[in-house]
């Protein structure tokens, strides 16, 4: 494989390189804050946003490409409906699926070709708003090497498209703020999650309307929610938090505490649908300015090879994570008050075994998988999770978000963390404390 052909966070130089600037001495020097130029929120939402682009479009750039699933085509057609009666003309690229493979990207790109819009919305969860994102990079710089982007970049877009908005159906990947995008290259064997980092990715306008959210089942209200506070508490845990991360991260933990089991127990519960989406969007640009944290890396990994649910897979690794980093750092302390851990005149230990015996009970609450064990979907045998464990460890230390681990990690270390979460004992994730 040829250098072309990796991320640049795959190159041991250059990955060396970026741990050291994100290093406690190197704080404070690179915290720029990205974050869409206009939400718009609340049921008069849609009209808002429409009505702001009717204004910025001239009469010969009314074009709107609409990225969506097709399990999602009646909500585009909403979207569609509105936009007609204010003249605006609108098409679908509904080829959306999950994990962005790479010929999807593609394919969209080919799309705008002919159709020529200024608009694209994704109206979706984290899979439409990354293949939107894509869609625009690929479209107007077709012969963009992604592997060659280093991170922070900017490739120069809005030439062709004048405005990336968003309108998420699901409350958790916080992708309606942030300015990265996964994709699966499947140029690669096995296949892997890449991650593209682009300040440009960051969409213009967002439309957070809770009509879109109310009608997600029970399983995905839960693992969406789950990614939303793996986000928060990942990226918290990180020595490159600010005081602005820290304000959003601390805050969406505690609506997603507090309204994540009542939007689980209760779908037509509105007061905490709507919670739930501000959380996530608070959250995405909580952990959006920062990073995940390192349970995304072993997510990322996970799921790439087992096609898990990406919140579920989050989740998962999330006391792992936390557990490893508090070895270094006291900024679990935060986390441990936030599920209600007394701190006061107690030893460190016993405050991080108080937050994992929380933070568990908390997923028990909203029917979250504590361990791979519980799976049911796909269910995983031992056997068939030893056999990837090398792949497995492979993706997780060549992933973007290894780089801004508050505790420098190894492959021995990913694995050992890989190993504990089968089965997710309190004991031995307390071991990835001690040693």
């Amino acid at each position: 494989m040829s250098r072309r052909d990796i991320a640049w966070y795959e190159n041991d130089m250059l990955k060396d390189m970026y741990i050291k600037a994100g290093s406690n001495a190197f704080r404070g020097y690179h915290s720029p804050i990205i974050s869409p130029k206009t939400t718009f929120v609340g049921t008069n939402s849609l009209n808002d946003f429409i009505n702001h682009i009717s204004a910025y479009l001239s009469d010969n750039e009314r074009r709107v490409l609409i990225v969506v699933d097709k399990d999602l085509h009646k909500l585009g057609e909403r979207v569609a409906i509105r936009l007609k009666q204010r003249n605006i003309d609108s098409r679908f690229y509904d080829n959306v699926l999950p994990d962005v493979p790479r010929h999807t990207i593609l394919e969209g790109a080919k799309a705008c070709e002919e159709y020529d819009p200024k608009v694209i919305l994704a109206v979706g969860g984290g899979s439409a708003m990354d293949t939107a994102k894509l869609i625009l990079l690929f479209y107007e710089k077709p012969e963009i090497n992604i592997n060659n982007m280093s991170a922070p970049f900017y490739a120069g877009l809005r030439k062709k498209v004048n405005i990336l908005a968003a309108i998420p159906t699901t409350s958790g990947t916080g992708a309606e703020t942030t300015f990265i995008a996964v994709v699966t290259d499947t140029d690669r064997d096995p296949p892997k999650k890449t991650e593209v980092v682009l300040y440009e990715f960051c969409p213009d306008f967002v439309v957070l309307h809770p009509d879109f959210v109310k009608t997600m089942p029970p399983a995905l209200t839960m693992g969406t929610g789950m990614d939303a506070l793996a986000h928060s508490m990942g990226s918290y845990m990180l020595t490159m938090s600010t005081l602005f991360t820290d304000m959003h991260n601390l805050k969406a933990i505690e609506l997603i505490l507090k309204y994540l089991p009542r939007s689980v127990k209760r779908g037509n519960d509105m007061e905490a649908r709507e919670k739930m989406q501000m959380a996530a969007y608070i959250a995405g640009i909580g952990f959006g300015n920062i990073s995940g944290g390192i349970e995304h890396s072993l997510g990322h990994s996970f799921g790439a090879l087992f096609h898990v649910h990406h919140g579920v897979c989050v989740a998962l690794f999330l006391s792992a994570s936390i557990a490893f980093q508090a070895k270094v750092t006291n900024r679990f302390y935060d986390l441990a008050k936030n599920f209600g851990v007394k701190i006061e005149n107690r030893e460190r230990d016993e405050i991080l075994k108080d937050l994992l015996t929380e933070l568990r009970n908390f997923m028990r609450e909203v029917n979250c998988p504590l361990s791979i064990t519980e799976l049911d979907n796909p269910k995983i045998s031992k056997e068939d999770y030893l056999t990837q464990l090398d792949q497995m460890v492979e993706f997780a230390f060549n992933d973007y978000c290894t780089l801004s681990s508050t505790r420098r990690i190894n492959r021995p270390q990913y694995r050992k963390m890989l190993e504990t979460v089968y089965e997710n004992k309190i004991e031995d994730l307390m071991d990835l404390f001690y040693n």
